[in-house]
């Protein structure tokens, strides 16, 4: 279980999504969970990170 950076609620990693928050040029990593990537989407801040396998 992982907790969401917005609303603070626990789920389980698979419905994280990694996202960096850019603010004022420094990078923040990010859990964002499935309910608040609506509010996440729409903000110029925040990107998904892609990982390399």
């Amino acid at each position: 279980m992982e907790k969401c950076s917005i609303c603070l609620k626990e789920f389980p990693e698979a419905a994280m999504k990694k996202m960096i928050q850019i603010v004022n040029r420094k990078a923040y990593n990010k859990a964002i969970c499935p309910s608040c990537q609506a509010i996440v989407a729409n903000n110029p801040n925040y990107y998904y990170l892609v990982e390399e396998k």
